[in-house]
């Protein structure tokens, strides 16, 4: 659109072009210039103006789009791409870490040297500073398909190394003594429920929320194995909710011994059909409650050695190795997607048996 308009004693025209509407606030996305001295001057302009317009760099550079907004569109689209859970954890992470730092910037002034400084804060802050860094690309990635920037500046940041795994967090799990002593104390707490959660993480490997999930439908006692089938999750709204399992392999057949089918037998007569643990209505219990059920351990014996329940699937899976278990059978009972997750816990029970040599000799010396 031209017009005109009186500047002084003299005729000057200005352009309006209208380039659509704005995808984020749904107004019209104008360039109004005014000063031109002919109408003819004025056309010209807002024709290059225009085709200025089709090149990313122009909107690129003009756009006034925050950070933040481009966050609220990719999250509604991220949404249908992942499980549930996924989409609650990853979009936690975002509103902790990343929204308060970027959230109220314009996405096409955020440069590389502040997105340096972060990442720098990131890794001295937290151990998986990586999954932080991850959910920002695919962020400025997305506001690169909407055509609002030209690159990604957190992909040119310069990663620092991950921090190595303290002793502390290598050496949480149990020996076969230390298992045996564990399981002392639990009977000690004549606690049916307790006794037979903890011995499925330690005698099949399964995650804590694979054991959570597991219905009686899924176990055949007479067979002695068990099918993990689900697993629980953190849904929307904090609600417990049941999903495919983690992986394609955490789908998977576990044979079980007979002690354990025998403390299944048992806790039968308690939890008769439906979820194998579950509360008065019928439905799982907290993802959290074998937490609270390790706590009361450690009440009763603050001096005995803590692992946590993750740390029952790394002692099953250090002590098949001990037993003579394969490297294939271990990834396949555990359902490791990566093979190299089970050669990494391989590497570390072999290295204890290394350490352990110069014992083993000495011992056998005498002298």
């Amino acid at each position: 659109m031209i017009g005109q308009y009186k500047k002084g004693d003299t005729t000057a025209y200005y352009f309006k072009a209208y380039h659509g509407l704005d995808p984020l606030t749904g107004k019209k996305i104008q360039t109004f210039r005014r000063g031109f001295k002919t109408e003819r001057e004025a056309r010209l302009a807002e024709a290059k103006c225009l085709t200025e317009y089709e090149k990313k760099t122009f909107r690129a550079k003009n756009t006034n789009t925050t950070f933040l907004q481009v966050y609220e569109i990719w999250k509604s689209h991220y949404k249908n791409t992942v499980k549930e859970s996924t989409y609650v954890s990853q979009t936690n992470i975002a509103q902790r870490h990343i929204l308060p730092i970027f959230g109220n910037k314009a996405i096409n002034k955020i440069t590389l040297t502040m997105c340096q400084t972060q990442v720098n804060k990131w890794a001295d802050q937290y151990k998986r500073f990586f999954g932080i860094i991850s959910i920002a690309n695919q962020i400025f990635d997305y506001a690169i398909s909407m055509e609002l920037i030209d690159s990604n500046p957190m992909r040119k940041t310069l990663k620092p190394k991950r921090q190595k795994k303290d002793k502390e967090e290598i050496d949480e799990f149990y020996n076969k003594e230390e298992l045996r002593d564990f399981f002392v104390l639990v009977e000690e707490m004549d606690d049916p429920e307790m006794l037979t959660f903890f011995r499925l993480l330690a005698f099949t490997g399964m995650r804590k929320n694979e054991v959570g999930a597991l219905s009686w439908s899924d176990i055949n006692l007479k067979a002695a194995q068990l099918k993990v089938t689900k697993t629980l999750a953190k849904g929307e709204n904090n609600r417990t909710i049941f999903q495919s399992p983690k992986t394609k392999r955490s789908a998977r057949t576990i044979s079980l011994d007979p002690q354990t089918v025998e403390i299944l037998k048992a806790w039968k007569k308690y939890s008769t059909k439906g979820l194998l643990f579950k509360n008065e209505n019928g439905e799982p219990k907290s993802i959290v409650h074998v937490n609270n059920m390790l706590n009361r351990v450690w009440r009763k014996h603050p001096n005995f050695k803590r692992i946590t329940p993750h740390g029952f699937r790394h002692t099953h899976c250090s002590l098949l190795f001990e037993a003579g278990a394969t490297i294939k059978e271990v990834q396949e009972r555990l359902g490791h997607e990566n093979i190299q997750t089970t050669m990494d816990i391989y590497a570390h029970v072999t290295q204890k048996a290394k350490n352990e040599v110069a014992d083993k000799f000495a011992s056998y010396i005498g002298f």
